[in-house]
């Protein structure tokens, strides 16, 4: 799909993932046992034939540059398109007029682009964060856009729970949006909530973005989905099928354990649209004698000598003989020594628990343990 640009917003606005987020942005965050969240939204365009992506950047992007490296995983390391990756300030005002300073929302990190999405001479542009677990048929969403003729489209799902920083949507029978409300569903009025997922025209993107930094207009969702709301139509799009935004730790926690579904994993990795990621070759995961393992997601190169109950391990954990965890997160790199036991906690990468503690948090707050920590 040549005509169109993709656009992943890349960096945190509005989320609380606590201890998780200290060192990387939401996307560069590891879930689902391999894959990053960012992963999601670059299969969904490279599934959806659009291999020329822009992935704005504002701080903490170390990891999230180290893990999409040339981007070859993704079949975007080619040599007249691929993957951009576009760090604050890389355009000055003089090669962008409409950069103002500090990004201060998604408006200036767009508007800051603005050079990137001039040169660029796609008709369409998938904007779309970077905080995203769904496998959307984004060529199906472009398609319904030119065919509603809407100034833009937006991405909805049905309202699940709520949060400060949901975009509430309010939807006519014509499926277009008559109210979109940041942090308040109108007394339940929108049904709908918006997964960060927009299509627009590239030129009608340039020209809403001039018209908000004039204005001075920085939150994108309350004052350029407004803006495209009171001037123009805008569209949604419905997508029925599982999709979360990883707003902060309870959601982050909910949607891992979600995948131990086999009905939730199946809708969310499909064949004919595979999520793809880094390749890292790693043995097989090695289970002791006595090792016991229910309900869980197990990544290559574990060890487990202990008990594992409904946990997502990332690769290289190990748990010990005597060692219990139940209902857990452990990235990559996790040891859980003799006799530990866990309930309800997540560990970054490279946390090591010792001999005999014992955590315990709940299925609403989890345990958050920072990286390289040793408890």
């Amino acid at each position: 799909m040549n005509s169109v640009l993709g656009i992943i917003i890349a960096f945190d606005n509005d989320n609380d993932l606590r201890e998780i987020t200290e060192h990387r942005t939401v996307g560069a965050v590891q879930w689902g046992g391999r894959y990053r969240i960012i992963d999601f939204m670059l299969s969904n365009m490279v599934n959806s034939g659009i291999y020329r992506v822009g992935v704005l950047m504002k701080d903490k992007y170390q990891s999230l540059i180290d893990h999409i490296s040339n981007a070859k995983d993704w079949d975007l390391s080619r040599k007249n398109s691929g993957v951009t990756l576009l760090p604050p300030y890389s355009y000055s005002k003089k090669a962008s007029p409409l950069v103002t300073g500090e990004y201060r929302g998604k408006i200036d990190a767009l508007a800051g682009a603005v050079d990137f999405l001039q040169k660029n001479k796609a008709d369409y542009v998938v904007v779309a964060d970077g905080d995203i677990v769904a496998n959307i048929p984004l060529d199906d969403v472009i398609e319904r856009h030119v065919k509603s003729g809407a100034d833009l489209t937006m991405v909805c799902t049905k309202k699940q729970t709520d949060t400060p920083f949901t975009t509430y949507v309010e939807l006519n029978r014509k499926k277009e949006a008559v109210d979109i409300r940041v942090g308040d569903s109108n007394d339940g009025k929108c049904k709908h909530v918006s997964l960060g997922v927009y299509v627009m025209s590239r030129q009608y993107l340039i020209h809403m973005l001039s018209d908000c930094v004039t204005h001075n207009c920085v939150h994108f969702e309350r004052e350029f989905l407004t803006r495209a709301l009171i001037d123009g139509t805008v569209a949604g799009y419905l997508f029925n099928e599982y999709a979360v935004k990883i707003e902060d730790i309870a959601t982050y926690f909910r949607s891992n354990m979600d995948m131990l579904d086999k009905d939730v994993r199946d809708e969310v990795f499909k064949r004919t649209r595979p999520i793809l990621t880094r390749i890292k070759d790693e043995a097989p995961a090695y289970y002791g004698d006595k090792a016991v393992v229910e309900d869980s997601l197990v990544a290559d190169g574990c060890h487990i000598e202990g008990t594992v109950k409904n946990c997502v391990l990332f690769r290289d954990v190990m748990v010990d003989k005597g060692a219990e965890i139940c209902n857990c997160i452990i990235m990559e790199g996790g040891r859980i020594l003799s006799d530990a036991s866990l309930r309800y906690v997540i560990t970054d990468r490279n946390v090591v628990i010792r001999d005999g503690r014992t955590m315990m948090g709940h299925d609403n707050y989890p345990i958050t343990i920072a990286k390289n920590a040793t408890v």
